[in-house]
């Protein structure tokens, strides 16, 4: 009986499961079709469970973030992004002269503002752990508050 039940968020199309899921209504915007459907390249139910509650969560992850950069904050009119002064903090101006920051950057602010006063062994293992995502990402970009993963 359990063989012919589906993990959640699949279905089996010539022996091959597919993740499919609905796409809330609020973020319909985002998107140019109502579901998300791929294939899950496996037969086996097992392995497609695991590669579709990862794949459940990573929308999760990135749908809370888009509703949260949709979300009226209160007070949001007073935040602070760039580094202007006191007199400045109702105009919100990007730190960053694009919306994008690469991980090599992220790495060198990160070092310029935590860096101080550390060992070089510091440095290094930040810059290493750098490296290590580099090669394992093709192409990672912050926006905002979240990573995208290309």
């Amino acid at each position: 009986m359990s063989e012919t039940i589906s993990p959640t968020f699949t279905f089996v199309k010539d022996g091959v499961f597919y993740f499919s899921r609905r796409i809330p209504r609020e973020l319909l915007r985002h998107y140019s079709s109502p579901r998300i459907a791929f294939s899950l390249r496996t037969r086996s139910a097992r392995v497609a469970e695991a590669r579709a509650r990862k794949a459940a969560d990573q929308l999760d992850d990135y749908w809370f973030a888009l509703r949260s950069q949709d979300a009226e904050l209160p007070g949001k009119h007073m935040l602070r992004f760039g580094t202007s002064g006191p007199s400045e903090l109702g105009t919100a101006t990007p730190a960053t002269s694009s919306a994008f920051v690469l991980l090599s950057e992220a790495v060198e602010i990160y070092l310029q503002q935590k860096g101080k006063g550390r060992p070089a062994t510091f440095r290094r293992a930040a810059e290493r752990t750098c490296g290590y995502d580099m090669g394992r990402l093709a192409v990672c970009a912050l926006v905002g508050s979240v990573v995208l993963m290309i």
